[in-house]
């Protein structure tokens, strides 16, 4: 299940047709999914415009009650609360969203219908999808703003360092130079991201998350690199280790480990280790990916360091042989 601690809605457009052909692994949210008021259409008004500013709101009862019921399928014991300083905050995450690129940024105003800011939410963010007369046409995103107070380059690599145990190795990553190395460029890319989920529902690029039951087997994207959800191809071979990695719980001893994750992850379908985590973020992060690295030719730089020396270093790998068939899928839904 896409856990970033970055959710995802995703809303059943062909429900009667499978509601007795369902597939797969089962998906624990589905009656929270199905239940919140966030996905229906009737709770969002003037989607005509493209302000940002009228699309940007402090947490509400419906996005806290949301939350809570996935933290509580999940095991966690954050309850989220809306932020103080919310112009300050929205001043940033407007600069983030206006700063995307050409062809995202439409896409963004069609599809990103409401962002919602609040604290102590359990990650970085959660995403959800919004529909009208039983179709799925665009979507929203709930950000933490404490979690997000940090530069791109320090959120990035603080959310890499969070798999693993706090010890004499760790990982530094360079997303921008140093003079775009701002909060706003962190936003930016987590929006990517979460933006990714969104597409995945709207572009039918994976299966519903409104479905009781989930199969990947059937969807382009997937095939040769994810089984099913939480289970791909390379982890009875190469990649065996993969499925001990889990972000934001800083269990898993890196000295121990990286020399079995970072020289062995190039070798893979995954262009990134948040990639490598489920199917839905396999997209997810494939889509930012594509768009930082291949469209606005940014740098994307992983390092291990010992002592603060550099040990180990690697690209993003959206750009290799192994994924032509996603960077094709992913240009396609840009270009349309």
């Amino acid at each position: 299940m896409f856990l970033c601690r970055l959710f995802v809605l995703f809303i059943l457009v062909f429900e009667t047709f499978y509601s007795c052909k369902e597939v797969g692994d089962p998906n624990p949210y589905a009656d929270v999914l199905s239940s919140t008021p966030l996905s229906k259409i009737e709770n969002y008004v003037g989607l005509e415009s493209s302000d940002w500013d009228s699309r940007i709101l402090n947490l509400d009862k419906h996005a806290l009650d949301y939350v809570n019921e996935l933290n509580r399928i999940d095991g966690f014991t954050e309850s989220p609360s809306p932020i103080k300083n919310l112009n300050v905050f929205k001043s940033i995450l407007i600069e983030a969203l206006n700063s995307q690129a050409s062809p995202v940024l439409p896409l963004f105003k069609n599809k990103l219908l409401r962002i919602y800011v609040c604290e102590n939410l359990g990650g970085s963010a959660v995403t959800g999808i919004v529909r009208k007369n039983g179709k799925s046409i665009g979507g929203f995103v709930i950000l933490d703003t404490n979690t997000l107070n940090r530069n791109a380059n320090d959120w990035i690599s603080y959310k890499e360092n969070s798999t693993f145990q706090k010890e004499n190795i760790k990982i530094r990553i360079r997303i921008e130079e140093e003079k775009q190395n701002t909060k706003a460029n962190a936003l930016r890319y987590i929006l990517l991201h979460e933006f990714g989920h969104i597409l995945s529902e709207t572009e039918n690029i994976g299966p519903s998350f409104f479905f009781t039951k989930r199969s990947y087997t059937n969807f382009e994207f997937y095939q040769g690199v994810w089984k099913s959800e939480k289970v791909s191809y390379s982890d009875d071979s190469m990649f065996t280790i993969r499925p001990q990695i889990r972000f934001y719980s800083e269990s898993l001893s890196l000295d121990e480990n990286w020399e079995k994750i970072y020289p062995v992850l190039y070798k893979t379908p995954f262009p990134t280790l948040y990639s490598a985590t489920n199917a839905d973020d396999f997209f997810a992060d494939s889509f930012v990916s594509y768009v930082h690295v291949v469209l606005e030719k940014k740098p994307w730089e992983l390092e291990i360091l010992k002592d603060n020396k550099p040990i180990f270093k690697m690209e993003n790998g959206i750009t290799k042989d192994s994924l032509q068939s996603q960077r094709k899928i992913i240009e396609r839904i840009l270009s349309n």
